[in-house]
């Protein structure tokens, strides 16, 4: 009986056996949590999803939660920055401004890598989410769209056409650029959100979708611009 209790006290003072305590983490390293915490959350969830599960989730206290971000909307931004407004790259807008390259080359270039950037689990779901809740970060990023994006392609389209340069599209002009744009984004929503397969040569799809947008051009800006005059 002795040598058993000696072997019970010495199991039970083993390092294996005492609390683990848990690792305090820097400021900017908690934050980082839980912001990695939030996406993934929120592409689960939605962003109708509440911050006391979220926390639960993450394994942090929801005060805690609220120290670092003290609204849901000031976590709902700084995910915006991280996941969309930190994705945009400036080069795309190098990209498509180098007239070195043929356009039908710049526009291929740039839609594979934001394809690549873009089509992720977190970006398209939370897209979609907020687009189905307050639409707070579609308003967002199709700002950041029109001021950036938008304008490049249509200037870029009527320089290649020799067509007079105009600073606003016309609405058959304006829905054919965001018709390209949305049927590559539809490639995530066919796979992030209906569980269908990715193409498996996504790179040729996307050359194909710039073609077609290329040669639909020649006659929608055309008879546009016959049409303005």
């Amino acid at each position: 009986m002795p040598s058993r209790d000696l072997k019970t006290q010495k199991k039970r003072s083993t390092p294996a056996n005492l609390p683990v305590r848990r690792r305090r983490l820097s400021t900017q390293a908690r934050e980082q949590q839980i912001l990695r915490g939030a996406i993934k959350f929120f592409a689960e969830r939605g962003l109708e999803g509440q911050t006391r599960d979220l926390a639960k989730k993450i394994g942090v206290t929801h005060p805690l939660l609220y120290h670092y971000f003290p609204t849901k909307r000031a976590l709902i931004e700084r995910v915006y920055q991280e996941v969309f407004l930190g994705r945009w790259k400036s080069e795309w807008e190098t990209l498509l401004d180098d007239r070195s390259l043929a356009f039908g080359v710049r526009l291929t270039r740039f839609y594979r890598d934001y394809a690549a950037t873009i089509l992720k689990p977190e970006w398209v779901r939370i897209f979609v989410f907020s687009g189905l809740s307050d639409g707070y970060i579609p308003d967002r990023y199709i700002g950041l769209l029109n001021e950036r994006l938008m304008p490049r392609i249509l200037r870029e389209t009527r320089r290649m056409l020799k067509l007079p340069l105009r600073s606003k599209a016309s609405e058959r002009e304006n829905e054919l650029i965001w018709g390209m744009h949305g049927g590559i984004f539809y490639i995530g929503i066919r796979h992030w959100i209906y569980n269908q397969p990715m193409p498996s040569d996504i790179d040729q799809v996307i050359a194909d979708r710039v073609r077609a947008y290329l040669v639909s051009a020649a006659e929608i800006f055309g008879s546009g611009s016959q049409a303005s005059a």
